[in-house]
């Protein structure tokens, strides 16, 4: 019989993590799911780590060939996927009891994409809506925000696989960062409502990234990729944007002013 749910899940160099998540998936869910891991040929042995999940039909994996990035691995493996329902999630997860309840939800509704709260390590929550970025849409929210269009971030999303084809998959412009305002910028698009799920997910944080630039590193890529948004979605409208985006900043959060300004700088000579 075909699973109801497939788990997809895209590791580069996340090792213990990776197995943590795939136990925890193991020990929450029963029948009706798979886990397809799609692998961005990470060095770390994550896939020796979790040799023994190769005997369990439930769980399988793809070897990319190489980083492909997020977006394109997802797609290959959403390409592979048998469920009705598919859910995205990080390898730096851990999947709480609960879980069951919010994909039966899914799939009785699945005209929604549904996103989970996550529960950082010092036991605060992350993952609340954001505002898209583009000028007027922020200006709404500052003064208006429950009538502003919002996105969450992908450490976890569930979409039904028809919404999946509907929006045109992740988009494959970006290799990692924004792939996801992208994807709830198609859903808004689309008519695709955006509903919040109970079930708290574990998140560790930083899985990949923090293992492959630091925190300059990891801001001139975001914002990198904010500028592939705006091409795509917004031509012109990224400088203005970024302005409105820095008094916040400043205002609000000087100490990060020096960190967001440098990035702005060198992403522009960041090739696209």
């Amino acid at each position: 019989m075909k699973p109801l749910i497939s788990i997809i899940i895209v590791n580069y160099n996340t090792r213990e993590l990776l197995r943590n998540c795939l136990e925890s998936i193991r020990s929450c869910l029963d029948t009706g799911y798979e886990v397809i891991v799609a692998d961005n040929g990470s060095s770390d042995n994550s896939l020796a780590l979790c040799e023994d999940f190769r005997s369990d039909g439930r769980f399988r994996f793809i070897d990319m060939g190489g980083n492909l990035g997020f977006a394109k691995a997802n797609n290959r493996a959403a390409s592979e996927a048998s469920g009705k329902v598919f859910h995205f999630l990080n390898p730096d997860t851990e999947m709480p009891q609960g879980m069951s309840e919010d994909y039966k939800h899914a799939l009785a509704a699945p005209d929604a994409v549904y996103v989970n709260p996550l529960t950082n390590r010092d036991g605060s929550l992350e993952n609340g809506r954001m505002p898209i970025p583009s000028l007027g849409n922020l200006i709404l929210w500052d003064l208006h925000s429950s009538k502003a269009k919002y996105w969450f971030r992908g450490a976890s999303v569930i979409i039904s696989a028809e919404n999946f084809r509907r929006v045109g998959g992740w988009c494959e412009d970006y290799f990692l960062y924004s792939e996801d305002l992208e994807l709830f910028w198609q859903c808004w698009k689309h008519g695709i409502a955006i509903k919040p799920l109970p079930t708290e997910i574990f998140h560790f944080g930083g899985g990949s990234s923090r293992n492959t630039w630091d925190n300059i590193g990891r801001e001139i890529m975001v914002q990198k990729s904010t500028r592939i948004f705006f091409r795509r979605n917004f031509p012109g409208g990224y400088f203005w944007s970024r302005l409105y985006l820095l008094a916040h900043v400043l205002l609000k959060h000087p100490s990060a002013a020096g960190t967001f300004i440098k990035a702005w700088r060198l992403s522009d000579g960041v090739p696209q």
